[in-house]
This record gives structure tokens, C-alpha cells and sequence, in this order.
């Protein structure tokens, strides 16, 4: 504001009256550089100096003692002395400095020359931010943005009570917005043993324990957790990771390391048994030119059944061998449509002899109607063989059970074979491991191990499964999965 003689004149309105109107803080000093007047509002920023502030003192006193006494820093009063300095007469020209004044305030300070010859220093104070409350504000807001986009799912609640006091967006979605944290932990002993570890040391890495959805369901999880004060109280800041599809993938990983461990098993075995088909071979073809040449000059019709026996064991034997070795070669299958009702029969009327004289009843549901199948005749054959023998020696060793049966359901392309038995059924410390190659609880001298891995190697040649559908105290049943002719 520039003042002259004729605003500064009034018939009614003194100087002191005028200037005293005005909410800007206001010093007046002549020209020869002596107050001659300051406002209510200036008076109130320089009460540290009220008995300076009188008409009369000189602007350097005024300047001095401003700085002396601490109402105005040092640079800033040299700054105005400058720009006291710089005032031509006549000349107009305004300069600004800032002088903070506390609590949160910053003063601009302006000087300008009046007509007369002296000049006017005005000021207002501003309310600003200072650095550091920016700099705290804007760290709070980078905190929270940080804290909204984070993936961990981050909680701070309560040693005493477990209550929430700050929970991310990613907590609330993995574990809702329960008000205490005791809603977390599916089980009391656990949070009960992870606090247990928490306290000593105040932090808690990579626990293991059960968690708790929003809707209830459990979830195996990790925490991790640090114990901090926050206003005077114990509180834990936590970090909770679901664990359900690491957990999933690990398993995945351990069922394809098992099956390729498995798959070299079941290789090196192939190996094994090529070696040994081709030394049985030899003495194995004596025995069927041999069972032929007897079933020719034998006569007798009681005798002629038995070499007839002996003649039809030693060519399935023969089919057996080729099998093992197309499976150790892994020659193609010789797949065409096969009547399953005729390769059922075959199977139980290979193994009716053992079942016999043990009382053991061997029967099948599959009729006429049962459609073909696409199998290689032998090795399907075998198969089935294999499942009644295991499960004549099951039921035998146990003296549990008295009958086996074989059914068939089909459709929608798929043909399922079932053989079940009453027998003393299969325990389960070994279900999961019966298709295992050498694994076996017979005798050394009743099996070996290989039986139902091969079948398994077997079926799954044929596009098929075979599982362990069901067993119990009242038997065992395996169904055999094939694809329709």
C-alpha cells in the first residue's frame, strides 16, 4: 500500500484513525527514517518490542533490536536495511522478504516509499505448512498408498484382547473383517503357542499353523509377526500367507517326481524281466513240443485231459513271456476289438484250479451283451489273472472270505471292469503304494512285486485306468477303466 498527503487527509478521519482500520500489520516512518507510526496489528507481531515501537525511534534501532531480541532473524533484518537502502527518492518500487514467525505462519514483509520522502513497512502473516510437516504428510500418504497396494495381507491388533487396530485390504479379503484377531486362527492351541513364541523375542518367523476364511473354511497358512509398542501398549503387526496353492504345487511336484521315479523302476525292471523271458525261452518251447508230442500218442482219455492242461499252461506261458517282453521293448499293443465275456472266462478258468481246493468261489455278471472292448487279448488277459490271484492269496493267507466277482458296467464310450472280493481287504498303510514296482507283503516265495505295476503299465498302454475303488473290512474292489470297441 503506498501512501500520499492527499489520502493520508481527512476533515474527519485522523492518520492514526485510518491506519488503525487496517488488518495488515503497518509501520509509517519519515524521511528521515524515524517511526512515526504502527498500527494495532504490527504492535501485535513485535510485543517483544513494544517500548521500541514508540514515534520517533530510527529504523536502525527498530532493526536492531528486532533481531537482538529474537522477534526477527538476522538475515531478514539485514535483507531490510538493504532494502531501506535501495529507496531512491521518488522512486516506487516495492521489494518483498518472508520471515516466518512460528506456528505454522510465514510473514511477508514489503517496504514502499511515500511521496514524501520516508516510506511504509507492511506485513501479513500467512498460515503455511513448514517443510517438515509436508515432508510428515506426504511420507503418510506414500505409507498409505504403499499399505492399500500391497499384496501381504498385514494386520496390527492387540496382544490382550486381539483387536484390530489396522488390517490391509489384502487381509480383509483373505481373512474378512472379524474386530479381533482370535477370529484368525482356526485352532486356540496354536494361537495360544504362537504368542507362546512371539513374546520372548518379539518376533515370529515362517510359523506354521491353520487359518480361518472369512466364510469359515480353513486354509493352511504361514505367519510371521513383530512385537512393537504403538501408543503406550503392546500391539503385534502380522503377516499371514495363504499357503493353499504353494502347498498344491508341492504336491504336485512330489506326484510327478514319484511317477517318473516310478517310470525308471518300471524300466529297469522291464530290463530285468527281458532277460529273463528270453533264458526261459529256450527250456519253455522243450515243454510245449514236448506237451504236444504226449497229447498225440497218449490214448487214454483221463491222461489225454491233463496233457491237454499242460499243453494250454505252457502256450499261455509263452504268451506270457512275448507280453513281457513287447513291455520291455515297448512294442506297440496288438489292439483290436476283443469280446470281453470270452477273455473273462479264459482268466477264470486259468486260475480255477487254485481256487478249488480252497473252497473259494470264482463268478462273473458279464453276459452276452457286454460290448467288445479295444485290447491287446493277451496282456488284458493277464491282467484280470493278476487281480484274481491276488486276490485268492489275500483271501487264502487271511482264511477270510469265499468269493470273488467280476462285473461290467459301460457307456459313453468307456467300459469299467470290476473285481471284487469278501476278503480281509487291503490296509490303509499300504493302499497307496500297491502299484509300486517290488513292492509287495507276500512271501519271497509267492510274489514278487511286479504284478500289478505292470498292470498298471498295462491298462494305461490301453488309454485306461486302474485303480483301487474301494476296500474294507468286507474286501477289496479294483475297477479297470478300457475304451469301447
Amino acid at each position: 500500500m503506498q501512501f500520499t498527503p492527499d489520502n493520508l487527509k481527512s476533515s474527519d478521519t485522523t492518520l492514526d484513525e485510518l491506519v488503525g482500520f487496517l488488518s495488515e500489520g503497518v509501520a509509517i516512518f519519515d524521511a528521515e527514517g524515524r517511526l512515526r507510526l504502527a498500527n494495532r496489528s504490527f504492535q501485535d507481531m513485535y510485543r517483544n518490542i513494544a517500548d521500541v515501537l514508540q514515534p520517533g525511534v530510527p529504523w536502525n534501532i527498530f532493526l536492531r533490536e528486532a533481531v537482538n531480541r529474537g522477534v526477527m532473524p538476522a538475515p531478514v533484518g539485514q535483507r531490510l536495511d538493504e532494502m531501506e537502502s535501495a529507496l531512491p527518492d521518488g522512486d516506487d518500487r516495492n521489494d518483498t522478504v518472508q520471515m516466518p514467525s512460528g506456528k505454522g505462519q510465514v510473514v511477508a514483509l514489503r517496504l514502499g516509499q511515500t511521496s514524501d520522502g520516508g516510506f511504509v513497512l507492511t506485513q501479513i502473516a500467512r498460515q503455511v505448512q513448514s517443510d517438515q510437516s509436508n515432508a510428515a504428510r506426504e511420507a503418510e500418504m506414500l505409507l498409505r498408498k504403499v499399505l492399500e497396494a500391497c499384496p501381504a495381507s498385514l494386520t496390527m491388533s492387540r496382544v490382550a484382547d486381539g483387536q484390530i487396530i489396522y488390517r490391509s485390504p489384502a487381509a480383509t479379503e483373505l481373512l474378512g473383517s472379524a474386530k479381533s484377531s482370535f477370529a484368525h486362527f482356526a485352532h486356540r492351541e496354536e494361537r495360544a503357542d504362537f504368542v507362546t513364541l512371539l513374546l520372548p523375542d518379539a518376533r515370529v518367523d515362517n510359523m506354521r499353523l491353520t487359518c480361518l476364511r472369512a466364510n469359515g473354511e480353513e486354509f493352511p497358512a504361514e505367519i510371521s509377526a513383530r512385537l512393537i509398542e504403538y501408543r503406550g501398549e503392546d500391539v503385534i503387526v502380522a503377516n499371514i500367507e495363504d499357503l493353499t496353492d504353494e502347498l498344491a504345487v508341492k504336491a504336485k511336484m512330489d506326484r510327478q517326481k514319484e511317477q517318473l521315479f516310478q517310470s525308471e523302476k518300471l524300466s529297469a525292471l522291464g530290463e530285468l524281466l527281458a532277460g529273463v523271458a528270453h533264458e526261459l525261452n529256450n527250456p519253455l518251447s522243450i515243454i510245449v513240443g514236448n506237451a504236444e508230442f504226449l497229447h498225440e500218442e497218449v490214448d487214454d482219455p483221463g491222461l489225454q485231459k491233463r496233457v491237454g492242461k499242460l499243453t494250454q499252461a505252457a502256450h499261455r506261458c509263452v504268451r506270457i513271456i512275448r507280453s513281457f517282453l513287447s513291455l520291455a521293448r515297448q512294442e506297440p499293443l496288438d489292439l483290436k476289438p476283443v469280446a470281453l465275456t470270452r477273455l473273462i472266462d479264459s482268466a477264470i478258468e486259468a486260475v480255477s484250479g487254485d481256487a478249488e481246493p480252497t473252497g473259494i468261489r470264482l463268478s462273473s455278471s458279464c453276459g452276452a451283451d457286454c460290448p467288445d472292448v479295444i485290447a491287446d487279448e493277451v496282456q488284458l488277459t493277464q491282467v484280470v489273472i493278476n487281480l484274481l490271484t491276488n486276490a485268492l492269496q489275500a483271501m487264502n493267507d487271511a482264511q477270510v472270505g469265499t468269493e470273488i466277482s467280476i462285473s461290467s458296467t459301460w457307456g459313453a464310450g468307456t467300459m469299467t471292469v470290476r473285481v471284487q472280493d469278501d476278503g480281509p481287504g487291503i490296509s490303509d498303510a499300504i493302499k497307496t503304494r500297491i502299484f509300486d514296482p517290488l513292492f509287495t507283503t507276500k512271501d519271497a516265495s509267492k510274489g514278487t512285486g511286479v504284478g500289478l505295476a505292470y498292470c498298471q503299465r498295462i491298462i494305461v498302454a490301453h488309454k485306461g485306468q486302474i485303480r483301487l475303488e474301494s476296500t474294507g473290512p468286507s474286501g477289496a474292489t479294483f475297477s479297470v477303466e478300457l475304451p469301447l470297441a
